[in-house]
């Protein structure tokens, strides 16, 4: 006979698709994930929210994290906990996630533990979400990654704390970003050591420059994400225009795409694209970064944590971690406990300015994400 699951809330629902309940995933891998991140900037002070909450059901964890950058720190706080039996329930020491009205409405909060952060934010969808195409790559014959998820552009509104300094959230000048997103990813632990490396280069590297980003203009919502090669072709390239009013979203059939760098570090200083539109005209924007950029190592990402070992390891029934850092440098942080490890690429997130070239007075704001594998220029 099988082994019973457990049962949770969502198997009230009639939507299984296995005999199992929504307590068990098909695959058994430790790098199975399921969770929310939420980004947030505001463009008149460039102060920068990240934060996450993910599931890993294969090694029974649920975690969550905060990277708040302000006037060139970056406040970080960790949490992990157990996953069962209190799967249905989205908190993880300080924080949670709480989902108001489906794909609509959500609310996350971080309540005060010693850290010197709390927040409590809602978030506003405006627009409906856009379902980004399925990423699947194979290496050696193995399936080594495969996610799908969704993305929307929020109004935010709510209160930031930050070592007794109240933030107000909300207006024009804050733009949110959420992503929903599930399946193997490279967090759970590290690879197992009995499995042999990667042939050749690595399929979920292969670019010299990526960008993702996701800006909120007058009357709409632009979504690319693109990583170019060397010479100057894309690896991946998928590019969107969400109306604001309701009207179907619509895409970009092929893109160009040149940068500059900040002094020679792996940092963007600028960027320009030039989309190709259904009716053969071209869009034309500009991208210029706003405030420091902020290190997702802190909230875990990049085998983050204490232990160096990354998202979704088990490490108690309640685990929490807090560190703060100087990222005012555009590329090296300061890090008085030493966790902290670079990489050579720079990894990080900001939010950004956007300009049509074609049209100055169409502008937005959003968030950016620019990574230069490349030597920099």
């Amino acid at each position: 006979m099988g082994t019973p699951g457990r049962l949770t809330r969502l198997d009230e629902w009639p939507r299984h698709q296995t005999g199992r309940t929504f307590d068990s995933v098909v695959s058994d891998s430790p790098h199975w994930n399921d969770g929310y991140y939420f980004t947030l900037g505001d463009a008149s002070t460039g102060v920068t929210l990240f934060s996450g909450l993910r599931l890993y059901p294969n090694t029974d964890v649920m975690d969550a994290y905060v990277c708040l950058v302000m006037a060139g720190r970056q406040h970080n706080l960790r949490a992990s906990r157990r996953l069962r039996p209190a799967s249905d329930d989205l908190r993880v020491g300080p924080f949670s996630v709480d989902i108001v009205d489906p794909l609509r409405v959500l609310r996350t909060a971080c309540v005060e533990d010693g850290a010197g952060i709390s927040y409590d934010l809602e978030w506003t969808a405006h627009h409906q979400p856009y379902l980004e195409d399925e990423v699947v790559r194979w290496s050696g014959g193995r399936l080594v990654y495969q996610r799908s998820n969704y993305d929307q552009c929020c109004a935010v509104r709510g209160q930031i704390t930050v070592d007794g300094t109240v933030i107000e959230v909300g207006g024009d000048s804050w733009v949110g970003v959420r992503d929903h997103s599930w399946g193997l990813g490279r967090t759970g632990g590290p690879a197992a050591p009995s499995i042999a490396p990667d042939l050749g280069d690595d399929p979920r590297r292969s670019f010299a420059v990526r960008q993702w980003t996701m800006l909120k203009m007058r009357d709409r919502v632009l979504f690319w994400q693109l990583h170019q090669r060397a010479d100057g072709s894309f690896s991946q390239f998928e590019a969107r225009v969400l109306p604001l009013d309701g009207a179907p979203h619509w895409e970009y059939l092929d893109g160009e795409f040149d940068y500059s760098t900040v002094d020679g570090h792996a940092r963007l200083l600028t960027s320009t694209v030039s989309f190709l539109r259904p009716d053969g005209g071209r869009d034309r924007y500009r991208i210029d970064p706003v405030g420091q950029p902020a290190y997702l190592q802190g909230g875990g990402y990049h085998q983050g944590f204490d232990d160096g070992l990354g998202r979704g390891v088990y490490r108690g029934d309640a685990h929490r971690e807090t560190e703060v850092w100087d990222v005012s440098h555009p590329v090296h942080v300061v890090d008085p406990r030493g966790v902290f490890r670079p990489r050579a690429d720079a990894w990080a997130e900001q939010f950004a300015r956007c300009v049509n070239l074609d049209d100055e007075t169409d502008t937005g704001f959003g968030h950016l994400e620019c990574v230069i594998a490349a030597p920099p220029r």
